[in-house]
């Protein structure tokens, strides 16, 4: 009997886990989503368990499969992108010793020892609570967890392994760690040793459409498919999304992944680092060889579900369709977006969420206005710095569910005076995934082939207007607010 030969891409996300089933030609032909709990044991603290990760693969593979009309024999390879600053432990037999810290947790505050400006030099990266490294270090000097660990996992690399057995993670994953080099494209002995870390205790660094190894007993009863299927190393969904929507190399717009939090970021050749008082972007490595220059995000679409609870509202729809009635800059009403703490156009782990300007006059319609305004002005704090950089900044890719949203697009192309394009498929991690398992499968040569299959954009939104003068009030009120963050 005919065989086809398919891949199957896994987007473990902060609320869920989503399989797709693609083709040879990265067509999506069935798709299926788990949702899966955080919990919040403490202010600051989220976590999340692994094994409910495991429990999720087998159902949403065999739905996404029924979905495409084809059998588990079909596939040929598999890859996870996953939610990245989240840090799991485990023993010598994979098994966790924790609950997973994922990237919203900010418990590690006191232990990002390493010297900032150090860390920034040699990963690109600001030195912050979110990131693997200190929350590593929490977990060895606070959590009791039964250290020294067997390895200490990233969530993509955590599910490769319990897969595999492989304990690998590739550059793009490693370079978000607080521990990485990225001149050197390994680990920094230097930055390990401030953060007290082994790098025995890492796992390897590969590509990440190397091939981490095939489905073992275990990784076959977790997915429900054959033990001969290769998985690839994966990478991060930060990553996986702008490669999922076709962006390969430099020159090509800024991106926009509009998802729990709000990634922005855009390819360069080579690193390039910001170098201003208070960096605002981190440089990453990219599964293409490229690097990611980007603010890895802050509370967005998770900003839009508590507006929309707060506000007594049955949907996102109905926060669009409310905020489309108020003026633009809300009537003076401005919203800081800071729900889990600042990430533009300072980093403040501990800074809180700010409406200011209520009045009286204001209604629910001024608040839904305020949100979206306050998403879009710390989305513009990024990409003028990108722009500041010297990175191509011409126009805008929106990826991830908020991409659905033509008030939010609108207010963003407005607020950032440039035009936005919708991609034709918006949740793009688990297809960026998908095109590491058909290269790791030999299903198309390399990741550029790969994003030369993804279709463009079909829907592009034109500035209309400029509400410069809502977004100077945002920047004066960050910075009223900043002195009481420390």
């Amino acid at each position: 009997m005919w065989k086809m030969r398919l891949v199957v891409g896994i987007d473990l996300g902060t609320q869920s886990l989503k399989a797709v089933v693609c083709d040879a030609e990265l067509r999506v032909l069935g798709d299926h989503h788990i949702a899966h709990p955080t919990q919040h044991p403490r202010p600051g603290w989220a976590e999340q368990d692994p094994r409910v990760w495991e429990a999720s693969l087998a159902p949403a593979i065999a739905m996404a499969l029924a979905k495409a009309g084809a059998r588990s024999s079909d596939v040929v390879a598999l890859a996870i992108a996953g939610q990245l600053d989240g840090c799991v432990a485990v023993d010598a037999s994979g098994d966790p010793l924790h609950a997973a810290l994922i990237w919203q947790d900010k418990r590690a505050t006191e232990h990002v020892i390493a010297d900032p400006a150090r860390v920034f030099a040699i990963a690109g990266q600001v030195a912050d609570p979110s990131h693997f490294a200190a929350k590593l270090r929490w977990l060895r000097v606070r959590g009791g967890h039964g250290f020294p660990a067997a390895c200490s996992h990233q969530p993509t690399s955590y599910l490769v392994e319990r897969l595999t057995g492989a304990r690998v993670l590739d550059h793009a994953h490693a370079s978000t760690t607080m521990l990485y080099d990225l001149s050197a494209r390994a680990w920094s002995p230097e930055l390990c040793a401030a953060f007290a870390i082994d790098p025995g205790e890492l796992p390897a660094i590969r590509d990440a459409h190397a091939i981490a190894g095939a489905l073992h007993a275990r990784g076959a009863a977790l997915t429900g498919l054959p033990a001969d299927v290769l998985v690839a190393v994966g990478t991060g969904d930060d990553f996986a999304t702008p490669l999922g929507a076709g962006v390969c190399a430099p020159g090509g717009p800024v991106v926009v992944a509009l998802g729990t939090a709000e990634v922005v970021g855009a390819l360069a050749a080579t690193p390039v680092f910001d170098r201003a008082a208070e960096p605002m972007v981190e440089t990453h490595a990219y599964p293409t060889g490229a690097y990611f220059v980007e603010n890895p995000g802050w509370l967005s679409g998770g900003a839009i579900r508590w507006a929309t609870a707060l506000l007594g509202l049955a949907s996102d729809g109905e926060l669009d369709e409310l905020a489309a009635t108020a003026p633009p800059g809300a009537d003076g009403l401005t919203f800081i977006p800071a729900l889990a703490g600042a990430m533009t156009p300072v980093w403040r782990p501990n800074a809180r969420g700010t409406l200011h300007g209520l009045t009286a006059a204001h209604d629910r319609a001024h608040v839904a206005r305020a949100v979206l305004e306050g998403l879009a002005f710390a989305c513009r704090d990024v990409v003028d710095r990108l722009a500041e950089l010297g990175l191509a900044t011409h126009d805008v890719l929106v990826l991830g569910g908020g991409g659905a949203s033509r008030v939010w697009t609108q207010i963003r192309a407005n607020v950032l005076g440039r035009p936005h394009h919708v991609a034709v498929r918006t949740d793009t991690s688990a297809i960026g995934a998908a095109m590491l398992a058909a290269v790791a499968a030999g299903l198309v040569p390399d990741l550029a082939a790969a994003c030369a299959l993804s279709p463009p954009p079909t829907e592009t939104f034109t500035p209309g207007g400029s509400p410069d003068e809502a977004y100077a009030r945002y920047r004066q009120l960050v910075g009223q607010l900043a002195p009481l963050w420390a």
